[in-house]
């Protein structure tokens, strides 16, 4: 594995979301069930100290369950994650050991920037956005995306909806889905300052927001496709196209999707060869490791 410097690689990535770990505490870990298959090196007592983004914490746990042979119950009572900006200063101050995790922002990478880690992708995953369902909207292009978030359009009707002010969500700027919507739909168009009360602070209370603020579908906001389809999955929001193509596992694996990017497993580069962590991020790398991904409802990496 190439050993790149964030700067290298977030000038790569930037122009083409609390830290899951075995918590360390006085509490003794649980030890491996002598049935179940692990991973060679590694056991409830060495596992390394892993940290990533809200959508990643279902692969976190895996992870822990399959290296440790711990059941899966157990292993996401056991797992957290500080989210995208604390997970990645968290690898740089060595508070942790190996990250799962989405695209640091921009400030970040650049406070980061000094530190060399050695960084692979893991999946795929896509910038999705939501309305309530009774909003009889389905599809926005980016276009008509970019203008509703720089304030150009203000109302449904403009776009094909009911008549009525467009209520638009973002995100705070530390999320990874903030960085995701920069990147990825906004380039190099500023958004508008959004209204009080419609920056919230978790993903969760973002869908919930969406689903709940007027019940007649006035709002619109965003997030990852995996976190609001299989992690939330609420019954009052959809998901809409994007240029005419629904988010949806084929759709991303394939790349028809138009908003798309990797999450990464990331460790720093000085880990010694038979580290837990490197162990950990050479098995992501495997075939095993692909397969767990995949299993976990994932799309891997191509």
């Amino acid at each position: 594995m190439k050993k790149l410097s964030l700067t290298v690689l977030f000038v790569l990535v930037l122009t083409g979301c609390t830290a899951v770990s075995a918590p360390v505490d006085s509490s003794p870990m649980p030890t491996a069930s002598p049935q179940a298959e692990g991973i060679a090196g590694l056991s409830a007592e060495n596992y390394p100290h892993v940290d990533g983004s809200t959508a990643t914490l279902p692969l976190i746990a895996g992870l822990y369950s399959r290296a440790t042979g711990t059941d899966r119950q157990t292993a996401e009572s056991l797992v957290s994650v500080s989210k995208t900006s604390s997970a990645w200063r968290s690898l740089y101050q060595h508070g942790c050991d190996l990250l799962i995790v989405y695209e640091a922002p921009e400030d970040i990478a650049q406070e980061i920037s000094r530190m060399d880690f050695e960084i692979q992708p893991v999946g795929l995953d896509a910038l999705v956005f939501l309305v309530n369902r009774a909003n009889p909207v389905d599809m926005l292009s980016q276009t008509q995306l970019q203008d509703i978030y720089t304030g150009a359009i203000t109302d449904w009707s403009e776009v094909g909806g009911e008549p009525g002010p467009i209520q638009a969500f973002q995100r705070n700027p530390q999320s990874g889905s903030q960085a995701l919507f920069l990147k990825l739909l906004m380039k190099d168009r500023e958004p508008m300052e959004p209204l009080k009360g419609l920056v919230p602070e978790e993903m969760q209370a973002l869908v919930e927001g969406v689903a709940e603020y007027d019940g007649e579908g006035a709002s619109l906001g965003y997030s990852v496709y995996y976190y609001a389809q299989e992690m939330v999955n609420h019954p009052d929001v959809k998901l809409l196209k994007v240029d005419g193509i629904a988010p949806n596992e084929e759709t991303i694996a394939h790349k028809e999707y138009p908003l798309i990017n990797n999450f990464y497993a990331v460790i720093r580069a000085e880990e010694e060869p038979d580290s837990p962590a490197r162990i950990l991020f050479n098995w992501l790398k495997s075939e095993e490791g692909r397969r767990l991904v995949q299993e976990e409802g994932y799309v891997p990496a191509n």
